[in-house]
């Protein structure tokens, strides 16, 4: 089925949709706008699936429900509480998800399916069915594929969760199948067999069937703007196909960029699915058909589980469980439907493994009634998405299969022993929580002391879920995040709504979770974390929490908390998303490796010359105009003000006293706009300083045809001759661009300007035509071409300047004071003037413009984002965050763990145990990151009294002490010797309410026995000093 529907020109909120634009596209977010999704029982998957899609921004969404509100229902189903016991559910969650986007019509039904006609369903483009029993599935899957209507069917069922996607007996259209940004190589040489050899050092990024654009290359001009599919020969070389044909012969120059293709999927209906399957496995090996041979995976077993809890379901109107009345017969009843498919699922050369196909099926009786938030809130993120994928065709949707569970966490728990406790116990709006994990666990979770660091997209999931679940009733959550609320954060920060915004992260999150349970304690701060940052991160603090939990954006703030972990032996719980990917990484203490022993992706810095001289893409252009913007109206009006705000400051300056920065400020000083002729007319003058005059002082020092010795031509790709641009009043860009910039002058020089005058073409094109511009003079001005090189220090000193004109600018700017104007990427002034400039400079370089919108994603740092993501992340970490909290009540071996990475637009999900932290023989110890040294000192011991203790406690001869980066001592240093008699509480630092000082001590290798494993370096762990025993 083809879901491609026509584009509207309707506008895109783009403040409350940037981020998720970035993930989607335009295209897709506009077919978003077109599609009516039906909804089928609002539980906990079905509300989070809704949660997702009313974020999203589709059309309409329905709600259908007949069931009222149980106490089973509260420890899924956010949008419920104690009060709404007895009433629909869908009728008590409709105005809390109608809340969520005003673009989207929310709508209830409380009719059965078996009342509903086909032309009611006719009406939904998407049908989603939730908590249904095998024949409604079978039925409703039909109907949708004779109607052309998208089935996507979710089920959870204790700690197991399924989904089941169908896009229709026609093939399905993928217009993009995983989002990625198009890539392109600049070309060294193309041989005439078609091998093309890219330039520089770096691998090219296409794969063989990928097809490639051809443009700007030299000698042959009949390849440009031709599509070639490629076949990848090594890192460096790919081949077209033999090109003899077309003549010519490759000189210089060229750029391949990819093609994106559309592709087609077909989909068998439910019926042929059920007994051969192909399912998406979490392993990294792809997915799961029945010509795998092999041992059969746990996935299967669950498959016919589940398909069996079905069908039981329709036999007898609920769900098994144990009890000593029906107990056996459940089971039995059970095991013998599971058996009747695994018959069928089973190729001749597979065996069942009956243990652990027993060990699933007693799990199921036991916890199916009740589920589990985290698995709900994780496939309810990958069900919306198979949402947003099948109705826009961006991505490619899950063929047809996914099952997600936390059988690693319960298969520890003994539900024999729990169930009878349970058994004992009201219920209470933890009661479906205890059927999945027990009550032991139920209570460990409500003692928990835990401290969260940010309250954004993922900390308003994680905090949802601590609800749920419980979290620190009788222990306490402890949540910092120091940003305030913006209207971007609602399309995915589901806790806040626009009555929220400006208000503080944290304080309003924690309110919100309280909203969901009252039983909750948090306190919120709003302070921001870091190294020296505040009491939060103190040892004390610290120290006294059970768990830490990161929902950071920035990889320094996260290795910072890494660190504090490290040092007090606390476990982390640490995730992340940047649009359709999202990770999970647990730290467990004495076990694991650390966050900061991955290698995190570190983002290049563009060379400074390519951003001042030399762009090769539109990139390079964006961080030049976004550089621009900051000097000019926002760093040169802030440093006059710092400057003019001195004392007796004319005085000094008219007494010839040297200042620091004045001759930069006397050009802003004379350069003040009193009008908006003024203001006009100066952004005029800066179109030619921008975009002529550079360019002709380039060509002057290196003209278009200078080769070097070797006769190569010095502008070369990626290198391009900027070509100067003549000021055309009648050119849109032209005139946008001094546009732009006259009105961020008018603002920064206090103008006053109607919006009549600034909205006046004509008047405005007059004025423009009467600047007087300078003719361009040759300057003889440094041009830096060395890409290692950084951006040099500020020259403070520029120059001589007269006392009469000291005199004009004083009479120019008495007591006036700038209004400087930091970058805000939501500001429409500010992004009309970068995206100008950007284009402007992309024209100079003859590069390809870019449009306005992404050129504020580059331009704003903005990262893409996506609820559904972030909703899948949330549920898979605190699955890991529970099983920490299980190893509190018993030791838990590493394997029990598990780390996610996903890709929910491929889709790809690859589930990992985490690696076990290096452990090294130093000396009589087994040191790891987790090992520690201390050394307890007191107000009379030296150096040479500290080294004494190292050596005789740790078999440690030290030839090097350092505290942070000062060095404390080496033998070589100046008078080592008298350094060694000095006391350890004047030789180190001494903070406030801090009892210890931890110091890197390097050993003598010589006189140590180090055994390592031959890949890392061996060095003791810090020696942690505490300056009163």
């Amino acid at each position: 089925m083809t879901t491609e529907m026509r584009s509207t020109d309707e506008d895109i909120d783009d403040q409350l949709y940037n981020r998720q634009r970035y993930v989607l596209g335009d295209d897709a977010m506009k077919r978003l706008r077109k599609h009516h999704v039906l909804i089928v029982h609002a539980g906990g998957l079905g509300i989070e699936i809704a949660k997702n899609i009313v974020l999203a921004g589709v059309q309409s969404v329905t709600l259908q429900d007949t069931i009222n509100t149980s106490m089973l229902d509260l420890a899924t189903q956010y949008y419920l509480s104690e009060e709404d016991i007895g009433k629909n559910r869908a009728q008590c969650s409709l105005e809390k998800l109608r809340a969520l986007n005003d673009y989207v019509k929310v709508n209830v039904s409380i009719q059965s399916l078996s009342d509903c006609s086909n032309e009611y369903f006719k009406q939904y483009t998407c049908i989603v069915l939730t908590e249904c029993n095998l024949d409604e599935m079978k039925k409703m899957n039909e109907l949708c594929r004779i109607n052309n209507i998208i089935f996507i069917m979710g089920d959870v069922y204790g700690v197991f969760s399924r989904c089941f996607v169908d896009c229709g007996q026609d093939p399905f259209t993928v217009y993009d199948k995983d989002g990625e940004q198009l890539k392109e190589v600049f070309i060294n040489h193309v041989s005439p067999e078609g091998i093309v050899t890219v330039a520089g050092d770096e691998r090219h990024p296409f794969q063989d069937g990928d097809i490639v654009l051809f443009r700007e290359l030299v000698g042959l001009e009949h390849l440009n703007q031709c599509e070639r599919k490629i076949k990848d020969i090594n890192i460096h070389q790919f081949s077209i196909g033999d090109i003899s044909s077309l003549g010519g012969e490759y000189k210089r120059g060229g750029i391949a960029r990819e093609v994106k293709q559309q592709s087609t999927m077909d989909f068998k209906s439910l019926n042929e699915q059920i007994h051969d399957p192909k399912i998406l496995t979490t392993d990294g090996s792809d997915y799961w058909t029945k010509t795998i041979t092999g041992e059969m995976p746990g996935l299967v077993y669950i498959h016919a589980i589940m398909l069996a809890i079905s069908e039981f379901k329709q036999l007898n109107q609920r769900l098994p469980e144990p009890n000593q009345i029906n107990q056996e017969n459940d089971e039995t009843t059970l095991r013998n439907l599971s058996i009747n498919h695994l018959t069928e699922l089973t190729p001749k050369d597979h065996v069942i493994n009956d243990n652990h196909f027993s060990s699933l099926l007693k799990t199921f009786v036991y916890s199916a009634k009740g589920a589990f938030a985290p698995i709900c809130s994780a496939m309810g993120g990958f069900v919306g998405q198979q949402v947003l994928t099948s109705i826009t065709g961006k991505f490619t949707p899950v063929q047809q299969w996914l099952y997600l569970d936390a059988y690693e966490l319960i298969k520890e728990i003994s539900f024999e022993k729990e169930y009878s406790a349970i058994k004992s116990i009201s219920p209470d709006r933890y009661q479906s929580l205890r059927l999945c994990i027990g009550d032991s666990l139920v209570q460990c979770l409500s003692r928990q002391q835990l401290f969260m660091v940010g309250c954004g997209a993922i900390g308003c999931e994680l905090l949802k879920l601590f609800a749920l679940l419980g979290v620190g009733r009788s222990g306490q959550i402890t949540i910092t995040d120091h940003d305030h609320i913006e209207k971007s954060n609602l399309n995915r920060q589901f806790l806040f709504h626009k009555q929220h915004l400006n208000q503080p992260k944290s304080i309003v999150a924690a309110q919100s979770a309280r909203d969901m349970n009252k039983e909750l304690n948090i306190q919120s701060y709003t302070l921001k974390v870091g190294v020296g940052s505040n009491d939060l991160c103190s040892d004390a603090f610290i120290g006294s929490q059970a768990i830490i939990v990161n929902a950071l954006d920035n990889i320094e703030a996260r290795r910072y908390m890494d660190s504090r972990c490290i040092t007090n032996k606390k476990p982390l719980v640490e995730s992340g998303t940047m649009g359709s990917k999202g990770h999970t990484f647990v730290v467990v203490p004495y076990k694991s490796e650390s966050y900061s022993n991955q290698n995190d992706p570190i983002d290049k810095d563009v060379p400074y010359c390519n951003v001042k001289s030399f762009p090769a893409n539109i990139e390079h252009c964006t961080i030049w105009a976004r550089e621009k913007f900051e000097s000019t109206f926002s760093m040169k009006p802030s440093l006059y003000n710092s400057i003019m705000s001195q004392e007796n400051i004319w005085n000094r300056i008219n007494n010839g006293e040297t200042i620091d920065d004045l001759p930069k400020i006397y050009k802003f000083m004379k350069r003040k706009c009193t009008n908006w002729n003024d203001c006009l007319n100066s952004a005029r003058e800066k179109f030619d300083k921008y975009f002529s005059n550079k360019a002709r002082d380039l060509l002057h020092k290196f003209p278009a045809d200078m080769v070097d010795d070797k006769g190569i031509l010095y502008w070369k790709l990626p290198k391009r001759a900027p070509t100067p641009i003549d000021f055309d009043i009648n050119n849109n860009l032209h005139y946008d661009f001094v546009l732009s910039c006259a009105k961020i002058l008018a603002k920064i020089y206090a103008v006053s300007v109607k919006h009549e005058q600034i909205n006046d073409v004509d008047a405005n094109k007059n004025i423009i035509l009467q600047t007087k511009i300078e003719p361009w003079q040759p300057r003889n001005k440094i041009i830096i071409t060395d890409p290692t090189a950084t951006k040099p220090l500020l020259v403070k000193h520029e120059g001589d300047i007269s006392a009469e004109e000291w005199k004009f600018a004083q009479e120019r700017t008495k007591d006036f004071k700038a209004a400087p104007i930091p970058f805000e990427k939501d500001d429409d002034y500010q992004i009309d003037f970068i995206a100008t400039a950007t284009n402007l400079r992309a024209y100079m370089y003859g590069l390809e413009p870019s449009d306005r919108y992404e050129i504020k994603r580059i331009a704003g740092r903005i990262v893409p984002a996506i609820g559904t993501t972030t909703a899948t992340v949330s549920g898979l970490i605190i699955i890991e965050f529970v099983k920490l909290c299980l190893s509190q009540i018993k030791d838990l071996p590493l394997d029990v763990y598990r780390n996610f990475y996903i890709n929910i637009a491929l889709p790809f999900l690859i589930a990992s145990e985490p690696l076990a932290c290096l452990t090294q023989k130093i000396g009589k110890f087994d040191v790891n990151i987790w090992s520690s040294f201390e050394i307890k000192g007191n107000p009379d011991m030296t150096l040479e009294g500290f080294i004494t203790e190292v050596e005789k406690k740790y078999n440690i001869k030290p030839v090097l002490i350092s505290e942070g980066v000062k060095s404390v001592y080496a033998p070589w240093m100046p008078k080592a010797s008298s350094q060694l008699k000095r006391k350890m509480d004047d030789l180190l630092s001494h903070k406030l309410n801090v009892t210890y000082s931890d110091l890197v001590v390097l050993p003598d290798d010589n006189d140590m026995d180090i055994q390592t494993d031959g890949n890392s370096e061996a060095t003791p762990p810090p020696i942690r000093y505490y300056f009163h025993s």
